[in-house]
């Protein structure tokens, strides 16, 4: 079931949302003993592949597929269908071991496919073999792209393909 929802002072229908900046996840181990949730992940993971999962923010929880490009690219879908949702498209790059940020634009738009507004999305992730979450600040802007507020947003997704998606 769909419903209308008023996000970030814009009328948009869906989860057309923004994302934000970094969280950690960590296998517990027992001291000395070996950890029974699996191997390991790669010590150096890329993030080049499809990703799909939910992003929280103040209005809700919604769903996203972000796609990373070897040469990165990155591109993110939230929403979708006859209430709007967001497409955009950026860049990343990796910080550190398992550890990367994006940036992006996403383009928010109603079930017409008419813009309705943007968000600057900005974050740092940490991937943990085949899943990453990532967390920060967005800057949210109308359609006529005057300002409208700052908002954190948390991404918690699971790698579904190792070719990325066409942007």
């Amino acid at each position: 079931m769909t419903r209308r929802t008023k996000k970030y002072g814009i009328r948009i229908l869906g989860p057309a949302v923004a994302l934000a900046a970094a969280a950690v996840l960590v296998a517990p181990a027992g001291a000395g003993a070996a950890s029974t949730i699996g191997p390991p992940p790669p010590r150096n993971s890329t993030p080049v592949g499809t990703w799909e999962g939910t992003v929280e923010h103040a209005d809700g929880t919604g769903n996203v597929t972000l796609s990373f490009h070897a040469n990165g690219v990155m591109c993110l879908s939230s929403g979708g269908g006859p209430e709007g949702g967001g497409q955009g498209k950026g860049t990343w790059s990796r910080t550190g071991l398992n550890a990367f940020n994006y940036r992006v634009r996403e383009r928010l738009f109603d079930g017409d496919g008419t813009t309705v507004g943007y968000v600057d999305v900005s974050q740092k992730a940490r991937q943990n073999g085949q899943t990453f979450k990532s967390s920060g600040i967005s800057k949210i802007y109308d359609a006529n792209n005057n300002f409208l507020q700052s908002a954190e947003a948390k991404v918690k997704v699971t790698r579904v393909s190792a070719t990325p998606a066409a942007c």
